[in-house]
């Protein structure tokens, strides 16, 4: 998958902290390319028979419906990566007292 990943966070609800839209936002993103990656390289792995070859398109669309299972994960709260990563951020930024 060499393409941009769209944005994963959920829209912030009204008066959160914009603070912590940010961090989760950048755990959700961080999230879903990570398991962008891995879900790739399985659905490569895996769907291919050895020696036969594949179009350009095809593999686009594989990478298209890769990209929105992972986008979906990591928006839905994926595995606690994100999550894991943005109370990190907050934790990082309270501790500096500065915006992320």
């Amino acid at each position: 998958m060499n393409s941009v990943l769209p944005v994963m966070a959920a829209a912030p609800t009204a008066g959160a902290d914009p603070l912590q839209a940010k961090a989760d936002k950048a755990g959700a993103q961080f999230e879903a390319i990570l398991l962008n990656m891995v879900f790739g390289e399985l659905q490569r792995m895996f769907s291919q028979l050895p020696g036969a070859t594949r179009d350009a398109v095809s593999k686009s669309y594989d990478g298209f419906g890769t990209e929105a299972l992972t986008a979906g994960l990591a928006r839905s709260g994926g595995v606690g990566l994100g999550a894991f990563i943005a109370k990190g951020l907050m934790k990082q930024a309270q501790h500096e007292g500065h915006s992320i």
